[in-house]
Parts: C-alpha cells; structure tokens; sequence
C-alpha cells in the first residue's frame, strides 16, 4: 500500500510532498537498501549502526577525544588555523569558526563530509551532504553537550575532470538544460580543484541572465558571484558556494592542504609501507561483500594508493617507484596526495570526526574497509547516510498533488507512464462525453446494418459488407480515440516539461541528485529555500535517528 501523502510544511515556501521508503524511490544499491532498513543495526561485521541514543554518541566522542590527544598539538594546531583562515575568505559564520579555534583545545567535535568540487557548487548530492552534516551537528550539539562542527572535505586534488565539468538546471518552465567546463580548462593529471575561475566566469556569462528570469533568481546570482570574489579558483569557488548555501553553517578543509598532509605525515608513511597488506585486506573485504551478496566497491591495482605530484601534476606510483614515494613522504610529505582509501585514513585520523556523512557508494566503500582501520589505529566514525531526496519544481509539484489516484512512487518509477495519466486527465469533458456518445451511436448504428445485411443478402456477400462494417467500426473507435491527442495538446501547452518528465526526476537516465546542481532549488524558492531546506535535511536526520531511513520527495511553492 502506498502511503499516505505527508505534506510537512517548511516555512512559507519549501514542503516536503512525501516521504518514501529507499527502496520505492530510485538508485539505490542493494547493501544500501539493506543498511537503510534497520540503521541502527548497521551492517555487521562489516560497520556499526546509527541512533539517537546518547550512548553511541557519548562513545563516539570518547574515541574522537582519544585519538585527538595522541597527535601532535603542533601540526593540528597548523590544521585548525588554516581552516579558520579559509573559512573567513568563504563566508563561514564566526560563531562556526570560533567552534573549530577551540577544537585547538580538544573541545570541539566534527562531523566530516566530502565530495569532488563541481560547478557552482556541484551537483545536489553535495548540497544534501552538507546540509545533513549542518542539520546532524546541530542534533549531536544536544546528544552531547559538546560544540560540533560540520566539515566539508573539498576534493580538490582529484583529478577526475570528467565527473565534475557538467552543469544542469531546471529552467523557468521545468525543462533541462546543460552547460560544462571546456576540456581545454583542465591539464590531464591536474587536480580539479586549480582550475581557473576565468573558466567558471565564461560558464557564468552565459547563465547570468537565465537566473535573472526567476523571480528569486537574484538571491541564487548573488551567492555565485558572492564566491567569485572571495575564491582563488575552482575548488574555493566551489565551496564558498556550499558555505552560502547553507547561510555560512559549515566549515570547509581542502584537500590540498599542506597542514593536513603534515599532521598526517606518520599514516600516510605508514599507509605506503604496508600497502601490499592494505591491499589484500581490501580485495578479501570485497570477497566478503560478494559473498554476501552485494558488489565489492573498490578494486587495487599494481599502482600505490598514494601519488605523487610532480609540476603540480599527479603521477601514479608504479612499484619501481614506491622508494621515492616513500623518500617524499618522510621529507616532503605535501608531495604526496592520497587516494581514495588513504584519503578516508588521513580524513578520519586528522579530524577523529564522530560521525561522517556519506552517499550509497561510500558506505560500501567504508564497509569493505573496515578491517583497515583497525590496523592503523583510527577509530571509525559513525557512518551516516546523506539526505537522499528528489526536488520537483512548483508545476510539477501542482500536477502531482492534483494527480488524484496517481502517486510519488509512480512518477519516480515511471514518468512517461505519469505523463500519459496527465494527458487522459486534462481532456475536456464535454469532449470526451461527445466521442464516446459518437462511438456508442456508430456502434448502435452498425449493429442494426449488420443485422439487416445478415437478412437481406448472400452469405458470401453478406461476409465482404460486414468485413467493411468492422473496418468502419474500427475508425470510429480510432476518431472517439483521438480526443486524448486533445488532452495531450492541452497538458503540454500548460507544462511543456510532460513532454519529457524523465529529464526532472531522472535526467540522462540517472538519479536526479547526481547531475541536477544544487542552485536548481534555490532558483525557485530563493533566500528561504536555504533555512527550508536546512529545515528538510534537519526532518531527516531526525527520522534517521528514530530508525526511519526516509527519501524526500520537496519542492516548494511558486
């Protein structure tokens, strides 16, 4: 049985349409559906749950405080000044930043999130990450009468320039619309994050008078060209947008920082000498997820885990060269830039974080490492799932709620086959009662012709005149038929958008969250879609907690 519609409403202009269970919305793995059925089992042996017991919590904060106080106060002190220093530069509120001063001190916990930077601030993946990571802060501020800091890990020294060039965006009348970085932006090898911002003006330049034709569209171009003049290139460009977003509420770190690297510098030396026993651990947890039934995540290859840079350039790490990577991380370990399983090392032993915020792909990720933390000695950070949610702008949102009989779950799940109950619903009346009247005379009419031929005439010719008969009964039911076209014109002269539905809520035949950018929400909803939604993800961390993993269908009103 469907459930019931939740209309929760979110200020004056966001509300949340539905709640829906993971598995009857879209793109999720089945690991991930199993883990979001009971998060406060987890997934053993593989991690640990989430609740809102202040037990786990007062934990998971003994653990941070531990690890924190075995490092170097000098080095973490380096950290905490950059943070501040780039926060400052990105809008971070001063509040926010007095909390990480005084995580100096060791009174202050973080909860970590990450993602490449894309453009304008990314896809709405990462705006969910950081806002479940403002909204959870906020509830573990509470469970633990400690400060709590969101964080979000910019990627900047990726260099998969194929996953962050894109940008998409609804337009006024809820079509789709593309635009990229040119290719000629990024040098290959580079990490993503130093591409020039000239690059993100010449996109902007093209898009600036499209904001312009929202009603709230001004609020949305001020924080764009807000982080235009703050940000040294595309990765700072990419996270002052997330800090306007979330009205100054997160913290941001770098994933090129010289600081972190160096108060890192023991795991990541420590990373490259066991490498080959990493690896092994992480091709049997993959072994152990297949066996289980789920898709092993991360697969090692004869390359280290950790590059070298080279005029700014990240080189892989062949096995004849792992003495000079070794040689760099013990006398210049700003050189040295890890990949993804040194990364979450070097992430989760600087911040110790009480929690981290993760998508479908990066639970798994966290699942098949789970033997690797505890070789290195970092404690593992209560995993918890981004806000998972689809947006739908105002129109759609009306047709949905107008949609008697029809449900969220039918729209994700089909959208044409929603499209086409649009289009029945939208003929006219009296048109529909006169074409059926015109195929029941028709039929009338042709029944008593029947009849008389049957009386009248040969078998044999009898047979040719009711042969024709059918083929005129055929007709008339086609011409009764054809008001649907009718309603169809109708339909998409309102919303143009029925045209193509899937292009909303599953453009490029993927999850809307990964290529629809965070900007699209604010377009329409403008400055209060920022604490609205703040206010959604704040719905979900609190469903989560209670042990109800929930995807959110929102939108708000035009």
């Amino acid at each position: 049985m469907a459930p019931a519609r939740a209309r929760a409403n979110l200020g004056d202009m966001a509300h949340i349409i539905e709640k829906l269970r993971p598995e009857n919305a879209d793109g999720y793995s089945r690991l991930f559906l199993d883990f979001a059925a009971d998060p406060s089992k987890g997934l053993p042996p593989y991690i640990g749950g989430i609740s809102g017991d202040p037990a786990l919590w007062g934990a998971a904060a003994e653990r941070s405080d531990a690890a924190r106080a075995a490092g170097d106060p000098a080095t973490w002190g380096a950290v905490v000044d950059e943070i501040a220093s780039l926060g400052e530069r990105l809008g971070t509120r001063a509040e926010v930043l007095g909390k990480v001063r005084r995580a100096k001190g060791g009174g202050t916990l973080f909860v970590v999130t990450g993602q490449q930077p894309g453009v304008f601030g990314g896809p709405l993946l990462t705006a969910y990450k950081v806002l479940t990571a403002v909204a959870l802060a906020r509830r573990l501020e509470a469970l633990t009468s400690r400060a709590v800091v969101p964080l979000y890990w910019c990627g900047s020294d990726d260099t998969d320039f194929a996953e962050i060039r894109g940008f998409s965006i609804f337009t006024k009348d809820s079509t789709l619309i593309s635009a990229s970085i040119p290719q000629q932006a990024h040098a290959v090898g580079h990490p993503t994050g130093g591409i020039s911002a000239d690059w993100l003006h010449g996109i902007w330049t093209n898009l600036e008078n499209f904001f312009g034709e929202f009603d709230r569209g001004s609020f949305t171009a001020d924080l764009v060209e807000r982080a235009f003049a703050v940000a040294r290139d595309h990765g700072e460009h990419a996270s002052a947008v997330l800090v306007g977003l979330t009205g100054g509420e997160i913290a941001v770190v770098d994933g090129r920082s010289p600081a972190v690297k160096r108060h890192a510098q023991g795991w990541i030396r420590r990373y490259i000498a066991e490498e080959d026993a990493v690896k092994r651990e992480i091709t049997e947890g993959g072994r152990r997820l297949a066996a289980s039934g789920y898709h092993a995540q991360l697969a090692v290859g004869e390359d280290s885990g950790v590059f070298l840079l080279e005029n700014g350039k990240r080189k892989n790490v062949t096995p004849d060269l792992r003495g000079a990577l070794a040689e760099a991380a013990a006398s210049a370990v700003e050189k040295c830039s890890p990949g993804v399983i040194a990364r979450n090392l070097v992430q989760d032993g600087v911040f110790t974080p009480v929690a981290v915020v993760l998508g479908p792909a990066e639970i798994a990720y966290r699942c098949q490492m789970s033997a690797v933390y505890g070789r290195f000695g970092v404690p593992s950070p209560v995993p918890v799932p981004r806000l998972m949610a689809t947006f739908l702008p105002p129109e759609l949102a009306a047709l949905v709620d107008a949609a008697s009989g029809a449900t969220v779950e039918s729209l994700l799940a089909d959208p044409a086959g929603f499209a086409r109950g649009v289009f029945e619903r939208s003929v006219d009346p009296d048109l529909l009662r006169a074409a059926q009247e015109f195929e029941k005379d028709v039929a009338g009419a042709l029944d008593r012709f029947s009849g008389s031929v049957e009386d009248a005439v040969p078998a044999k010719t009898a047979s040719r005149i009711k042969a024709k008969l059918g083929d005129l009964r055929n007709r008339a039911g086609l011409s009764a038929a054809s008001v649907s076209e009718a309603g169809k014109a109708a339909a998409l002269e309102r919303c143009g958008f029925l045209s193509d539905l899937a292009s909303i809520v599953r453009p490029y035949g993927k999850p809307q969250e990964r290529t629809v950018s965070s900007l699209a929400p604010l377009l329409f909803g403008g400055e209060g879609m920022r604490s609205d939604l703040v206010a959604a993800a704040s719905s979900y961390v609190d469903d989560l907690l209670d042990g109800r993993t929930r995807h959110i269908v929102y939108s708000c009103v035009k």
